[in-house]
């Protein structure tokens, strides 16, 4: 005869409720559904702490057995943990414990019932209720005993109850995972934690990656070169900022937030080794924090020259050349012979050769010296390395000292010692930074991408030609995995987004993503079932689905303004007019160039009357006069044109990548 759920709670609301003492009470092996055992011992123990603070709150069921005692088969975790306060001496054996009786040929069924329909609390209820307790009054202590758990686990629920409403709301739906909640409970501003959790891709909603973006310029006290040689006391003791995450396991981790302090304090330490240098003879000394190679790229190179051996160290030089050639003649004995014994003999030689060249590099190394007749023409930098040690570049020769310094070096070298110097090639003053570039030239990505949308042809034509030129033109070793297609592809969003901050406000990141959405929604959300979904459609669709997927790895990011971009090609094929999809503007362009530069651009744009009176106001005057002057001109930097082929040009057609050299020549008289 089976019961309804109806029934059994008719049942138990029939039956006589009680006490009983604990004494009385045995686990029921015939009726009880859960094992005894079966619950991890932490759970018991909160279940304890929970017990002996507050009693115990719902009965538990039972039956009646032998001799007056009662076997319950409802209620095997409470009576577990009522166990537990007994052994350790908490509870008496004569303990009151509520208990519900029910006829024997019912229990399992109640048994089964109370198990089955349980509902266990939201992960997030938990978190707000830990919460809704602190805000009563109590403090993390008396929590943390009543449910048995550490004050750290009271204390880290209620920074998960504290985290945006709308994200907690997200993770009762399954779309946050608890170990990315706990990422974003780690900073208090709502609004910071849902931009962090908006801009993470759905590809890679990973901890790791959500850390990244959440702690933005803050420094790792563990992981950071200038904050482990400061060392946290000291950043501390001077007053700086820290964040620390409670869900980190290293207590002693820290989040620095003042990272001019922490530069300052690491120049200052800096200081001492600076003046050990200055005293060898150098013309300068920096210090800084971090060495930047961009900062000293036009710098030269002074190189060390060889100085002659003393009498000791040729000797030493001498003597370890012979023990190398007494040691190499018996290796190649051994190697001869070919032993199982000569073996351990030939590794124990070796061992032996490998010390005697390490003490030989060593003698070396203090023969190698910094020429004394240049250094007072060249300088160093102090800083500090990538382990958290003190580091030095030596022997760099400012732009300025150049010449004085290959003067001297020419005269050095007559004496028997040349090419003492490294002279970097003069370079020219970009016209766009590298931030600026890669800003451009990520919305040309971007709008290559959209363009792309409407051409399958020049799509299929895309994808074509990237194989062949790998598998029939490319004669590199390509090492052979087992699947059907050896075709790899990355989706270049991230990129962009890195590249240009504005680049989710524009027209051609607006196209490609509600694109990408409606895919997401089409397709099916098992990615095994996407190949025998595709079967089922039409050319036609599977042809506009792989045209939003070639668009989706157009890429062609650039730092310096190159001669040549790889999505010229396509920019061709598509008729790219970049003015369908950027402006310049003071936001875009024209707050990020040289005054000179806007100058030139308004001279272009327009003419050099319109540019002229200009030239003599402020840059924030210039930028907001060239915004007018430029609107509806269409202008755009080289970078953004799109090449025409000289036969294009020959019928007549606007030669729309023709530098504007005369124009910024003009631009920069006026400035002169």
């Amino acid at each position: 005869m089976k019961f309804s759920k109806a029934e059994i709670e008719a049942l138990i609301a029939a039956s006589p409720r009680t006490t009983a003492t604990l004494s009385k009470l045995v686990l029921s092996v015939k009726y009880q559904v859960r094992p005894g055992g079966s619950t991890s011992k932490m759970s018991i123990e909160e279940l304890a702490a929970s017990i002996l603070e507050l009693g115990v709150l719902q009965n538990l069921v039972v039956v009646k057995g032998p001799r007056g005692t009662f076997e319950v088969c409802a209620g095997g975790r409470r009576l577990e943990a009522l166990a537990l306060l007994l052994t350790t001496g908490q509870i008496p054996d004569n303990y009151p414990v509520p208990i519900l009786i029910l006829p024997a040929d019912k229990a399992l069924m109640a048994s089964l019932s109370e198990n089955l329909h349980h509902v266990a609390m939201h992960a997030a209820d938990e978190f707000l209720a830990f919460s809704r307790l602190l805000e009563e009054g109590k403090s993390v202590e008396t929590v943390a005993a009543a449910f048995g758990v550490t004050p750290l686990v009271v204390k880290r629920r209620m920074k998960l109850a504290s985290v945006s409403p709308k994200l907690i709301e997200l993770f009762r739906k399954d779309q946050i995972a608890l170990d990315c909640l706990m990422v974003l409970a780690s900073v208090d501003d709502h609004e910071r934690q849902e931009k962090a959790w908006i801009g993470l891709p759905e590809w890679n909603r990973r901890p790791d990656y959500l850390r990244q973006l959440l702690i933005g310029g803050e420094i790792e006290s563990d992981r950071d070169p200038v904050a482990k040689y400061v060392t946290l006391k000291a950043y501390e003791k001077a007053g700086g900022a820290t964040r620390r995450d409670l869900f980190c396991d290293d207590d002693k981790k820290a989040y620095l937030l003042d990272v001019a302090l922490l530069d300052q304090l690491a120049s200052d330490k800096l200081q001492k080794k600076a003046k050990q240098v200055t005293a060898e003879g150098w013309k300068w000394v920096d210090v800084r924090p971090r060495y930047s190679r961009d900062e000293y790229l036009n710098h030269g190179e002074l190189r060390k020259t060889r100085r002659e051996p003393d009498e000791q160290e040729a000797a030493a030089l001498a003597s370890i050349e012979a023990s190398v050639d007494a040691l190499q003649a018996r290796m190649e004995a051994l190697e001869a012979a070919d032993t199982e014994d000569g073996q351990d003999a030939y590794e124990s030689l070796d061992r032996e050769m490998t010390a005697l060249q390490m003490q030989a590099k060593a003698i070396e190394d203090e023969l190698s010296v910094w020429p004394a007749d240049l250094m007072g023409k060249a300088g160093c930098v102090v800083h500090v390395a990538q382990n958290g040690t003190i580091a030095v570049k030596y022997g760099l020769i400012r732009p300025d000292d150049r010449s004085d310094m290959a003067q001297a070096a020419r005269q050095v070298g007559e004496g028997g010692q040349a090419d003492l110097v490294s002279l970097p090639s003069p370079k020219t003053r970009p016209i766009h930074s590298d931030k600026l570039m890669r800003r451009l030239t990520a919305h040309r990505v971007a709008a290559v991408q959209a363009e792309l949308l409407a051409r399958p042809d020049v799509a299929l034509v895309a994808i074509t030609a990237h194989l062949a030129q790998k598998l029939l033109l490319d004669h590199g070793y390509h090492y052979q995995r087992e699947q059907a297609l050896e075709l790899s592809a990355t989706d270049s969003q991230a990129a962009l987004r890195s590249a240009a901050e504005d680049i989710e406000s524009s027209a051609a990141w607006l196209q490609m993503d509600s694109e990408r959405r409606a895919w997401l929604d089409r397709l099916p959300q098992e990615a095994s079932q996407v190949f025998g979904w595709l079967l089922t459609q039409e050319q036609a669709v599977v042809l506009q689905l792989l045209t939003f997927l070639v668009a989706s790895t157009v890429t062609g990011i650039y730092g310096s303004e190159p001669t040549s971009q790889s999505t010229d090609a396509l920019a061709l094929a598509l008729g790219l007019d970049m003015r369908r999809w950027w402006t310049a503007s003071g936001p875009s362009y024209l707050n990020h160039v040289s005054k000179s530069q806007v100058l030139s651009v308004v001279t272009e744009a327009v003419d050099i009357n319109a540019a002229a009176p200009l030239a003599s106001l402020k840059k924030d005057a210039v930028v907001a006069g060239a915004e007018q002057a430029i609107v509806g001109s269409g202008w755009l930097p080289k970078c953004l044109r799109t090449v025409v082929s000289a036969d294009a040009q020959g019928d007549g057609e606007e030669d729309v990548s023709q530098d504007n050299v005369q124009m910024e020549g003009a631009a920069a008289d006026l400035v002169a």
